[in-house]
């Protein structure tokens, strides 16, 4: 079996890299290509294959008949992580959602622990940053995969307290140290986005001061000259 997304192989890897345990439950499976995968390939040996909606939740069915996994790979429908309450895992992957809706989504169930959590927002991440560190999650490594023209990050998290700075939450702690090109393309381009902002804007204005700050924010961990 192959994954035919970058960003499905990329957040493959990264389960595979910090593999603890051997039951996963995907969150928001869709087509159940993850789990299918990481239990084809023996990275795990039980997946619980989520979702919200019966529409992929038939599609996933579909998928994990196609693979003959429908002993090893088994389709839950219900939201958020209440179909897993009782049905403990080692790992957690939430991908391809918001940063908002995967904050919601952890905050409904404190009580379901996981030793990792994989984590892929497609939006908000720095708000997600900011959730994991005031509910006591720990990001234990980050990683970058360009699809398409979409640049994506993908988060490790472990339970445990941890204080992220300002630059942290916005940049990632890992991904920050590590400044990869990937990283560079993607604060570059942002940075460009804020300066066509400005241009646009006042001094006086309610949101010059702010984004001024970000602009800031971003010239100093890319090390722009002045």
């Amino acid at each position: 079996m192959k994954l035919h997304s970058k960003r499905l192989t990329a957040i493959s890897e990264a389960i595979k890299k910090h593999c603890t345990g051997r039951v996963l439950a995907d969150i928001g499976t869709d087509h159940a290509l993850l789990p299918c995968y990481l239990v084809d390939q023996g990275i795990i040996d039980l997946a619980y294959a989520c979702d919200v909606a019966v529409g992929p939740l038939a599609s996933s069915k579909e998928t994990i008949t196609s693979y003959h996994l429908e002993d090893q790979v088994i389709p839950l429908l219900g939201d958020g992580l209440a179909p897993i309450v009782d049905h403990p895992c080692d790992m957690i992957a939430i991908c391809g959602m918001g940063g908002i809706l995967m904050s919601k989504i952890l905050d409904a169930h404190p009580e379901i622990q996981a030793q990792r959590y994989c984590l892929q927002a497609n939006t908000a991440i720095d708000e997600l940053r900011h959730y994991l560190m005031t509910h006591d999650y720990t990001i234990i490594d980050e990683t970058m995969v360009k699809d398409g023209r979409h640049i994506y990050e993908i988060i490790i998290a472990k339970r445990g307290h941890q204080t992220l700075s300002e630059e942290d939450i916005i940049f990632g702690p890992v991904l920050r140290l590590e400044q990869s090109p990937l990283f560079k393309e993607k604060w570059h381009r942002e940075l460009e986005t804020q300066y066509r902002i400005l241009e646009t804007l006042q001094p006086d204005h309610e949101k010059y001061d702010k984004i001024v700050h970000y602009k800031q924010l971003i010239e100093q961990v890319l090390n722009v000259p002045d």
